[in-house]
């Protein structure tokens, strides 16, 4: 007996040893290790050369930094965001995007130029890391993006204060994301009323495990095991586009079409939303500077007309746990709901306000897909119709 207990007390040492070795050789390869697994971690951000504590109170990407995005049809966020497997992915052309990062971790030329006739402010969709010509290519000769994913509009105003204001630029335009700007805002405004940073809310109430890449790694795998084992996924559904289109969506972002006007207005992140907004359209104007705001929908608000009952049922059933009550009937009463909201407030407040929707509509319609089929933001026909209808606008 004693002997079996030795052994089993070597075997515990020997593999507490192996597992702590191996957390080392992990946290030294760490920037090497898989995005899927790093990105869920807390401290993937600032081991990645993200500064989240700054003077002007925004995030800043790594200065510097050279960027190098291989995509292919298994790159997009919802493998991750969603159950949908890799066997549903569809073939294109793969392709790599590599930029350089300028003195402040954005997407231009540098040197940057002293006057300026555009600048453009927005989320993911704007800094289009995994686009060859995101959207504002070729609008202006004189323009700078300070586009950072993840960000909302609080934010972006500051970054605008911060970088673009002290370079006068003619014209300014938001680009406003209707799948989680809102909710961004909340989160920012929250920290900020608690006097905290984004780094405060990254890292309150972690428990040390949540920084093992031993942990997540363990987790990654188990996911990756249930994900090969589920067999009623509800997605991808297939949308009647005059052919058949398959699709999904994140799910998080559903919840945002099921509130009426009224809700979505009397709603603390709306009204952090509209009052950044509104203050950064009186503060441009004061200075003598164009203002404009281009709502980007989100892909379930063009693709959900397409869907038939029993998909929609599907997708709700699952996303109600998410949000509740939602209900199939109520995204298909209020998917606008966020968009005619948002234009009465520009005309009542005389912003002027450009609506992507009925471009990438109609390009649905006539049987484009303007977004990746694995992913939440637009592929090279996205940015291709958005840009188009920029310009137009602009003009």
């Amino acid at each position: 007996m004693r002997s079996v207990l030795k052994y089993l007390l070597r075997l515990s040492l020997v593999l507490f040893a192996t597992i702590i070795l191996l957390e080392i050789a992990l946290q030294l390869a760490f920037l090497h290790l898989p995005g899927e697994l790093i990105r869920r971690m807390p401290q993937f951000r600032e081991r990645s050369g993200f500064t989240l504590v700054t003077e002007h109170g925004a995030r800043e990407s790594p200065a510097g930094e050279v960027v190098e995005i291989r995509v292919d049809q298994y790159s997009g966020d919802l493998f991750r965001l969603t159950c949908l497997s890799t066997d549903h992915a569809q073939f294109f052309e793969p392709y790599t995007v590599r930029f350089t990062r300028d003195k402040h971790g954005f997407r231009n030329q540098e040197p940057w130029m002293d006057d300026l006739d555009l600048i453009v402010l927005g989320d993911s969709f704007t800094a289009a890391e995994a686009i060859q010509n995101p959207f504002w290519t070729g609008l202006s000769d004189s323009m700078l993006s300070l586009a950072f994913p993840g960000s909302g509009t609080i934010e972006q105003s500051l970054l605008l204060d911060a970088f673009g204001l002290p370079l006068q630029p003619d014209t300014v335009v938001l680009a406003y994301f209707a799948g989680n700007d809102l909710s961004d805002n909340r989160v920012f405004l929250e920290m900020r009323r608690q006097g905290k940073s984004i780094a405060d809310r990254v890292h309150q109430n972690r428990s040390p495990l949540e920084y093992l890449v031993t942990v997540h790694l363990a987790l990654y795998l188990r996911d990756a095991i249930h994900k090969a084992n589920i067999k009623d996924c509800h997605y991808p559904q297939i949308a009647d586009t005059g052919e058949a289109t398959p699709v999904a969506f994140f799910d998080k972002m559903l919840p945002i079409l099921a509130l009426d006007a009224d809700a979505l207005r009397a709603s603390d992140m709306f009204q952090a939303t509209l009052t950044s907004i509104v203050e950064m359209s009186q503060d441009l104007e004061a200075r003598g500077i164009r203002f404009v705001m281009m709502y980007i929908p989100q892909k379930a608000e063009l693709y959900w007309p397409y869907l038939n009952a029993e998909s929609k049922e599907g997708i709700a059933s699952f996303a109600a746990g998410l949000a509740s009550p939602l209900a199939a009937e109520m995204i298909d009463e209020n998917i606008s709901a966020q968009r005619d909201l948002w234009l009465s407030v520009a005309l009542e407040g005389q912003i002027e306000f450009l609506d992507l929707t009925p471009a990438l509509r109609l390009a649905i319609k006539n049987g484009q897909s303007p977004y990746f089929f694995a992913d939440t933001h637009w592929n090279q026909l996205g940015h291709d119709l958005a840009r188009q209808e920029l310009q137009k606008f602009l003009n």
